[in-house]
């Protein structure tokens, strides 16, 4: 029955819920112990220790299962933009446990008032104001000398979860001239299966799962520094050829 399943659901929910918060709450006084010792420099070790420990834990404990396409063939050191499509608040955890590499995200100033989490991501992500012109300058030069020191950034094109009836949003430009500018490539994620584990139309519901995450190297070198909407385009259609396929194959 319809009303049984939704009870399972909301208390997935709060499984989930609880154990994100446990293993925050747990990192979070080493994390800053440990930056106070060694200073910043230690900050992508730690984001490291998120991608590999941290979030295949979670999405283990949540009973998502990941299956990855394509993933042998990314490159594992090295600065890249990572990109993924965004459906949930469940994207960051499966996007960061699948990664080949860890990446610096680019977040939304306004995660830092979620309470805990948004110590986590003020201490290690690159945050932005969208809506103050400088807030933006500032984040963009920092991402351009992140990533000349050699690290990834990952940021979501869309700008926020798409809550749409489309496959994806409108992307923003700010990772493809990111990307050329920077003279580096994109990893393109494309998630999923995750509507049917967590629904943005239906936020109280969790459930377990599988999602599919499709990895697309993407080289930026043939563009011009005034092609970053061209790249854009070009990309959205790779991740749209993904949903494509694998609506046709699931």
């Amino acid at each position: 029955m319809k009303w049984i399943k939704n009870i399972f659901r909301f208390i997935w929910l709060l499984w989930g819920g609880i154990e994100f918060m446990f293993f925050i709450t747990l990192a979070i006084p080493f994390f800053l112990l440990l930056i106070a010792i060694f200073g910043k420099k230690v900050r992508y070790q730690l984001l490291t220790f998120n991608f590999k420990i941290l979030a295949p834990v979670m999405l283990f404990l949540a009973g998502i299962r990941s299956v990855t396409h394509n993933k042998e063939k990314m490159p594992k050191t090295g600065a890249q933009v990572y990109i993924s499509n965004h459906q949930s608040m469940a994207d960051i955890i499966i996007n960061a446990a699948n990664s080949p590499q860890a990446g610096f995200f680019l977040a939304k100033k306004s995660l830092t008032q979620f309470p805990i989490f948004g110590i986590m991501v003020r201490t290690l992500g690159i945050l932005v104001d969208r809506s103050n012109e400088e807030s933006r300058k500032k984040s963009y030069a920092y991402m351009v000398s992140t990533i000349k020191e050699g690290f990834p950034i990952f940021i979501y094109p869309e700008g926020t979860r798409n809550r749409t009836t489309e496959p994806l949003k409108s992307f923003y430009d700010g990772a493809f001239r990111l990307a050329i500018e920077a003279k580096v490539p994109i990893v393109a994620q494309t998630i999923l299966g995750v509507k049917e584990i967590y629904n943005a139309d239906t936020p109280l519901f969790l459930q377990p799962g599988r999602v599919d995450v499709y990895f697309d190297w993407i080289d930026t070198s043939a563009y011009a520094s005034n092609e970053a909407s061209k790249l854009r385009e070009d990309v959205k259609e790779i991740m749209l050829a993904r949903i494509r396929q694998h609506s046709f194959t699931a």
